[in-house]
């Protein structure tokens, strides 16, 4: 058994079983030339927007499905199975709809909804800079500043994903002579084929690789008022909880594929001398069991999140949402290592999916909020102090 088990809607589960058939048929057996050859999945994203689930957390009114926090969870759950990255990048892309639906005009919301509907537009988040992190407090240094009716972007950005993918960049920025971050967080979507925008080329790492989060550099772009999303700090205070929700639903996705793998090599492995497959062996049903008990814990905190993500004060989502990243994230690399553990020497194999899986595995940890802040957050809540996912400097 395998998968995020609520029972949805037949208008939403139709979605669900689309994005499985995908996931099995057309992601998973490309994910190991993407992850070797460290590149986008440009594939996946064609496949994702002929079928319509590019569109996933678009509004049903531009066109899009429109799809609730528990059927986008368990949808992504199943993208990531198939291919890690595609479910990471998608979450990132899907944050920027929600974050647009929050900040963003009606007029804004149609160009760029309609833009994912009828021409595959793919959004991208660059919010990560070197020399700040957001597991202390975040500093803003990327500068924009208004000149001649347009706005001049500057800075420098790290942790990019969908670089070369992405059509838009939706990217923060501190307005030239604001003193405060409530005055001067400036939210702007640019498209990525503006003139001053350089790709460097820096991403070569052990995991995630088909994200190609490579660093950029924004040399005096040019930004037109209507690219502007939102108010000055208009985004602080907003439900960013999409985030950690995406995060959940991936390394959920990639606990999974683990499982999966492990199951089916003990069910058809059988050795020299033995009558039965090594799943008949006491010793390896009892290390199933104890992978099928890990994943469950983190598919429930999923589900409790998606269910109840709209209907809670922001501490006790606070909570849920860091939890539940905890959990699914240290499932994910504890399941392709134990998967790896089974499989013995075979599981060393590249030709095995499980290194793969506990490589990606690995940048869970460390993604915001890393979950050692994870921890932390969810001790100060439980204690009855005062906690947040993501502080401004």
């Amino acid at each position: 058994m395998s998968g995020i088990g609520v029972q949805l809607p037949p208008e939403n589960q139709k979605w669900v079983d689309l994005a499985d058939s995908l996931s099995r048929q057309k992601f998973a057996p490309r994910a190991k030339e993407i992850d070797e050859e460290s590149r986008f999945p440009t594939e996946n994203y064609e496949d994702l927007a002929k079928s319509g689930l590019l569109a996933l957390s678009v509004p049903r009114e531009y066109g899009g499905i429109g799809a609730d926090s528990l059927t986008y969870v368990t949808i992504l759950s199943k993208i990531s199975r198939g291919c890690a990255a595609t479910g990471l990048t998608f979450n990132m892309h899907s944050a920027i709809v929600d974050f647009m639906l929050q900040i963003a005009t009606k007029e804004q919301q149609e160009r760029y909804f309609r833009a994912v509907v009828e021409d595959g537009a793919i959004f991208s988040s660059i919010t990560s800079e070197p020399g700040s992190s957001f597991r202390d407090k975040l500093a803003v240094r990327t500068s924009i500043r208004e000149e001649n009716g347009v706005y001049i972007l500057n800075g420098k950005k790290h942790f990019c994903s969908l670089s070369t993918g992405a059509t838009h960049y939706f990217t923060w920025s501190f307005l030239d002579g604001a003193t405060d971050i409530r005055d001067g967080l400036l939210n702007v979507m640019i498209p990525a084929d503006r003139p001053g925008i350089e790709i460097i080329h820096d991403w070569d790492t052990v995991g995630m690789r088909g994200t190609v989060s490579n660093s950029m550099d924004f040399r005096d772009v040019e930004v037109k008022p209507d690219e502007v999303i939102g108010e000055p700090g208009s985004i602080l205070g907003k439900d960013m909880s999409i985030w950690s929700l995406g995060y959940t639903a991936v390394y959920i996705g990639i606990a999974e594929a683990a499982y999966e793998f492990t199951v089916d090599y003990a069910k058809k492995t059988k050795f020299r001398g033995m009558d039965q497959s090594i799943a008949h062996s006491d010793r390896i049903q009892r290390q199933i069991g104890e992978m099928s008990m890990l994943i469950e814990n983190a598919r429930r905190a999923a589900e409790k999140l998606g269910m109840l993500r709209g209907n809670l004060d922001p501490k006790e989502l606070t909570f849920i949402l860091n939890q539940a990243k905890y959990l699914a994230t240290e499932a994910a690399k504890e399941l392709a290592e134990r998967g790896m553990r089974l499989c013995g020497g075979r599981g060393l194999l590249r030709s095995f999916p499980l290194e793969r899986h506990l490589r990606d595995a690995m940048a869970g940890l460390v993604m915001p909020p890393a979950n050692d802040r994870c921890l932390e957050t969810v001790g100060k809540i439980a204690l009855g102090l005062d906690a947040k996912t993501l502080e401004f400097e």
